[in-house]
């Protein structure tokens, strides 16, 4: 009987001291472990939101960058419009011009009548005081859309043709034969004068003829 008490007893005592063994040695590596996978766990969590949230925030840039584009795309897409508006007006404007001075040479020489005869569709009432306003107005209206170059042209025609409109109203009082014959080489120099100014802007805005 004392035998297997004393057997018992050391039995305990062995197993008390493998099981303090394994707690000493295998317990804590388990609970590290265990800790370890935890931890990656809540890192990966952690890891999944913040990309989760750089996806939202990229997002988020890339339609603000797309909007923007579409707005910059429309404006220049407007911008171009009135520009060729401006465009659109000058020349009929420069066209109408000449064709003004081609009527009043035509009527101080013979050889143009049968030309004039084909294309005379101008308002009776429009002479080169009028066309000197329509020049600051056009360049006035539409500005915005040129440079300014191209005003420059415009300035330089409109000085050009205010100085013939004082030729124009000595002609109409009454004229001396001076006056008279000032006429031709004045009405061909507005010619010359709105060619020079349709050059300098077809240069500057990059039309080709």
């Amino acid at each position: 009987m004392e035998d297997l008490v004393l057997i018992l007893n050391i039995a305990v005592v062995v197993s008390i001291s493998i099981g303090g063994f394994l707690v000493r040695n295998y317990f804590p590596k388990y609970v590290s472990e265990k800790a370890k996978n935890l931890a990656t766990k809540e890192d990966i969590g952690q890891i999944t939101d913040q990309v989760e949230s750089i996806k939202r925030q990229h997002a988020v840039e890339l339609e603000k960058i797309k909007t923007e584009l579409d707005v910059k795309g429309a404006l220049r897409q407007s911008f171009q419009s009135k520009s060729l508006d401006a465009l659109t007006a000058i020349d009929e404007l420069l066209v109408e011009i000449h064709l003004y001075s081609w009527k009043q040479l035509a009527e101080r020489s013979p050889n143009e009548h049968y030309v004039w005869s084909n294309v005379d569709t101008l308002a009776d009432n429009r002479h080169f005081h009028y066309y000197r306003v329509a020049i600051d107005k056009v360049k006035m209206v539409h500005g915005l859309y040129l440079t300014s170059a191209a005003k420059k042209a415009l300035s330089d025609l409109s000085q050009s043709i205010g100085m013939l409109s004082s030729m124009e109203l000595a002609l109409s009082n009454d004229p001396d034969e001076a006056i008279l014959k000032s006429a031709v080489p004045g009405y061909s120099s507005a010619i010359e004068s709105v060619e020079k100014c349709r050059k300098r802007l077809m240069h500057e805005l990059g039309v080709q003829s």
